[in-house]
């Protein structure tokens, strides 16, 4: 995930909902890249994994 931020965070950190989209966007991006037609169910454990993920904790 740091790659993500590293390409991400210069063009849009400045958006004031940035932080609390990009869990919801890399996450439909990877669904998309991977043939998922239907976005994944969005769970509370998910959100803290990718959370965790994109923070450099996972």
């Amino acid at each position: 995930m740091a790659a993500t931020r590293e390409v991400m965070d210069p063009k849009f950190s400045s958006f004031a909902i940035y932080e609390h989209c990009l869990p919801f966007n890399v996450s439909r991006a990877f669904d998309e890249a991977s043939g998922i037609d239907d976005p994944v169910i969005w769970t509370d454990k998910r959100d803290q994994e990718m959370w965790a993920a994109l923070q450099g904790g996972g």
